[in-house]
């Protein structure tokens, strides 16, 4: 056996502990109501873009809290009655970028809704945080799980599955969700969330087994909240229950959605045996790329993106 098969099968037989606190399923259960309280209030703005064969719409929907979200929404202008629909997430520190990053999906007669995560692209600011962010999303909130960063963010982009099933157009049985690193992390989680969507496209994700992940990461955002425990090591413990609430360990036995993910054994920020972790959790239809010689720029490796369009095409 190579190496590398080697290190796979192992992978494949690695179950950790979930790290589910006690009040995890009460805690979402209490934030999902909490969340219905807050009415979408879509609004739409038209993009004159010079690709005729789309319609494309600058919207904004009400978030966790009420915070305005940010998203493309993208459909064929000649789509023959229902149309299914990819819901994207981006990666940290990211955006949702041009509207023409989706012609290959819009080319084969699926609609698009790009979400820009809130405080990135061009999704709102969050209030104040009680404890300084040290600069970046991830340790924003982080002694507190209600205030946590992550918290709002899933519950943002959980809304945008909300948003699609209010759109006529839309063949609510073809829903997937589509996103890499932070938005493959994002991905998992909403499906956990949300059971509607029949499909999870989620690649080198983080957010999964978030203990093991600060261990070997050497690269990534998760490397500032080891800074953030660095600078306040009495606050370790702390952090790492508030992390549980947010973990795709503890996500993954609800997701019902066909679900394949990727990880990459040379991935510095997503570690490979972390998403194995999660994936071996995953109790729905699933199946899992590794990739040997990738690190976290695996998602952009042209088979892969060929083998992606192949699987969402014959799985939505």
């Amino acid at each position: 056996m190579i190496f590398y098969e080697k290190q796979i099968q192992e992978y494949m037989n690695y179950k950790p502990e979930l790290t589910k606190e006690e009040d995890f399923e009460q805690f979402w259960e209490m934030t999902l109501a909490e969340s219905y309280q807050i009415p979408l209030e879509p609004e739409y703005s038209r993009i004159e873009y010079p690709i005729k064969q789309i319609e494309a719409y600058d919207v904004t929907y009400k978030g966790f809290a009420g915070t305005p979200i940010n998203a493309f929404y993208i459909v064929p202008k000649d789509h023959s009655g229902i149309a299914p629909c990819l819901i994207t997430f981006h990666g940290y520190g990211g955006n949702k970028g041009s509207v023409s990053n989706y012609m290959k999906w819009l080319i084969q007669g699926y609609a698009v809704l790009a979400v820009d995560c809130r405080g990135q692209g061009e999704s709102s600011e969050d209030t104040p945080y009680t404890m300084g962010s040290l600069g970046t999303w991830a340790t924003q909130g982080l002694l507190s799980k209600n205030e946590y960063y992550y918290r709002k963010v899933y519950i943002d982009c959980k809304r945008a599955v909300d948003f699609i099933f209010t759109r006529p157009e839309i063949d609510k049985s073809r829903i997937g969700l589509l996103g890499a690193s932070m938005g493959g992390g994002i991905a998992l989680a909403v499906a956990a969330l949300d059971q509607r969507p029949a499909l999870v496209v989620a690649d080198v994700p983080n957010m999964c087994n978030i203990e093991l992940a600060i261990q070997q990461k050497f690269e990534g955002s998760l490397v500032s909240i080891e800074g953030f425990m660095n600078r306040y090591p009495e606050k370790s413990k702390q952090v790492f229950q508030t992390l549980s609430y947010f973990d795709n360990l503890n996500f993954a036995s609800k997701i019902r959605s066909k679900t394949r993910v990727s990880a990459a054994l040379k991935d510095l920020v997503c570690p490979a045996q972390t998403i194995f972790g999660v994936f071996n959790h995953i109790e729905a239809e699933k199946s899992i790329l590794a990739y040997p010689f990738s690190g976290h720029d695996a998602p952009g490796i042209i088979s892969h993106i060929d083998e992606t369009l192949a699987y969402i095409s014959e799985n939505l």
